[in-house]
């Protein structure tokens, strides 16, 4: 996917962008939203953008797929299997098969879901899945 926007920020290698969502963006959460604006932040930089640049970013389709995946479909498939895995165990060890299996699909889906956190921050310093500065489409007013 790819986007646009200005630069209000540059860090060494890495840039951070305010920028207009358009109809594309399925709410992935690689940016942030507050204020009526959206800034995507840490965007790999290697074009040497500066503040006031208008730039054009290249969203991996992986991080879409993977986040949509990661977000819904992981934490409600571990809660399914644990209330299955606690309802079956609760019956064999004598306790109430739907409380057993409720408790058990609650501690997977916290599991699975600080699994996705722990995934995140491993993934997030990958280059093969970080927002990138594909072009800088015009130079900012301030530069000489």
């Amino acid at each position: 996917m790819r986007e646009q926007g200005r630069v209000i920020t540059v860090r060494d290698g890495s840039v951070d962008v305010r920028m207009q969502v358009s109809s594309a963006c399925g709410g992935c959460s690689v940016c942030s939203r507050s204020n009526g604006e959206t800034v995507m932040h840490d965007v790999h930089d290697v074009l040497g953008a500066t503040v006031g640049d208008t730039v054009e970013i290249v969203i991996p389709d992986k991080i879409r797929s993977r986040a949509a995946a990661a977000v819904f479909v992981v934490p409600v498939l571990c809660m399914l299997l644990g209330y299955l895995a606690g309802f079956l165990l609760g019956r064999l060890a004598g306790f109430t098969p739907d409380v057993s299996g409720l408790v058990v699909a609650l501690i997977a889906a916290n599991i699975a879901v600080i699994g996705i956190r722990w995934a995140d921050r491993r993934l997030s310093s990958n280059e093969r899945y970080m927002p990138k500065v594909n072009a800088i489409i015009a130079r900012g007013r301030d530069r000489l």
